[in-house]
């Protein structure tokens, strides 16, 4: 099953003992109560320490298993059968997570290290991994929207939840607001934690960072839900904050920078309507081209499945994105790009066989920087593609026709070598390609 525990998505066969849902389970030996979410026939728990009212408390060791084999381990503090003081909590296999836990979430100082190798080092809130400095912490706020994520417009949360907003608000008057969509499946936090030196810098700058929750929405041509919302959260902000209407930049990873591109350009397309008309907007390694994206999926499902058994881990999480993108693009334009071709192109945000670039045209005026790490020997190592298959082949197309077509604010950025995840692992699909001072300069020089 897939879950989320301290804000990371774990492939994992396992349950969690942090989340919100779920309820007190029975230990094997004593009887005492610890809380479980969404627990299994098969999952079974031993606990060391004390019981006090029937819940586990004080110091102990507790070990979960689950089809009798172990899967977790906990040693530290407990109160009222969840975690709370010091203690370590261990995932078999993938990674411990330790330091202060309160009410069953991690909170405050803490680490979580990899069985990969990678680290995360820092705040955390709640559970989730959220560092930006102490002495920007406890100003970020967090605003809910009265939509509901009926259309599972984040992944993260329940479909009657509302979608929500985190924003780094300056105590002077607001020059501008640099909005950051999140990747698929990434959550807003995680995208605070990889932009901790951007937005901080925005903030001295008196610029307002803005977090959306939205990871797992359809292209904006056809998914309204995630328009609305989008447009929800600018009106909120400029009405919240008095926030300047005509001076939003917007910038994403992946989707996140097809939902910045797609709305941009959508903002001048006379055949929509949109709440405000970004000033310039960041595409970071996203997808442009919707015909090459699902053409590129078909051909790595092929590549990959010939390997069979063989595949790596990484291989393996390329394969799953293949069918992913084929699966949702059928559904969504009801087909391949070769029987709706139109479609594709109205969804996407630029198309090389189009002379006029498709919605590419609309950003002749904007100023546009794309961002990329073309690292190709990475890519051939270790999820055997070459050029043709990187998004860096489109995203240098589109800005040359949009050098071409007279934009002279319109910027390629190969940031080889740059992109680390936020657990300082090596990929270069990753915000850190973005390099936070460089872009802060540029947001100055359009804002004077």
């Amino acid at each position: 099953m897939r879950l989320l525990f301290f804000g990371f998505l774990i492939l994992f066969t396992t349950n969690s003992f942090a989340q919100n849902s779920g309820k007190f389970v029975k230990e094997h030996q004593s009887n005492c109560k610890i809380w479980l979410d969404e627990p299994t026939p098969t999952d079974s728990l031993t606990w060391n320490g004390n019981c006090k009212n029937n819940y586990a408390s004080g110091a102990g060791f507790l070990q979960w298993f689950q089809n009798h084999k172990l899967a977790a381990t906990y040693k530290g503090e407990m109160k009222q059968g969840k975690f709370d003081g010091k203690g370590k909590f261990e995932i078999i296999g993938y990674a411990s997570f330790e330091g202060t836990f309160i009410n069953g979430a991690l909170n405050g100082k803490g680490a979580a290290y990899f069985n990969n190798g990678g680290k995360t080092i820092g705040n955390f809130v709640d559970g989730e991994f959220l560092n930006l400095d102490d002495k920007y912490l406890p100003l970020l706020k967090k605003q809910t929207i009265a939509i509901k994520n009926s259309m599972e417009t984040y992944g993260n949360i329940t479909k009657v939840d509302n979608l929500f907003y985190y924003a780094l608000v300056p105590k002077s008057s607001i020059q501008a607001v640099l909005v950051l969509f999140p990747s698929t499946g990434e959550t807003a936090e995680n995208v605070i934690s990889c932009n901790k030196d951007l937005m901080q810098q925005a903030y001295d700058k008196n610029i307002l960072a803005v977090v959306v929750s939205a990871n797992y929405n359809n292209t904006l041509d056809t998914d309204t839900t995630a328009k609305r919302f989008f447009d929800t959260v600018f009106e909120d902000i400029v009405m919240r904050y008095k926030a300047p209407k005509d001076k939003f930049i917007l910038s994403g990873l992946s989707l996140g920078g097809m939902n910045a591109l797609q709305y941009t350009e959508m903002s001048r397309n006379p055949k929509h309507i949109t709440y405000l008309k970004p000033l310039a907007v960041i595409g970071i390694d996203p997808p442009v081209d919707l015909i090459d994206l699902y053409n590129g999926a078909k051909k790595a499902i092929v590549k990959y499945e010939k390997e069979g058994n063989k595949l790596s881990e990484s291989k393996k999480i390329a394969l799953q994105e293949g069918h992913f993108l084929v699966n949702e693009f059928e559904k969504q334009y009801g087909g391949s790009p070769d029987k709706f071709p139109e479609k594709y192109v109205e969804g996407s945000m630029f198309t090389r066989s189009r002379d006029d670039g498709g919605n590419a045209k609309y950003l002749i005026s904007v100023p546009t920087r794309l961002y990329c790490d073309p690292d190709i020997v990475w890519q051939l190592k270790n999820k055997s593609r070459d050029y043709y298959d990187l998004n860096a082949a489109n995203l240098s197309a589109m800005t040359n026709f949009l050098m071409q077509s007279g934009n002279t604010k319109a910027e390629f950025i190969p940031a080889i070598g740059k992109g680390f995840r936020v657990d300082g692992t090596r990929h270069p699909h990753s915000w850190s390609i973005v390099e936070p001072t460089d872009c802060i300069k540029w947001l100055l020089e359009l804002i004077k």
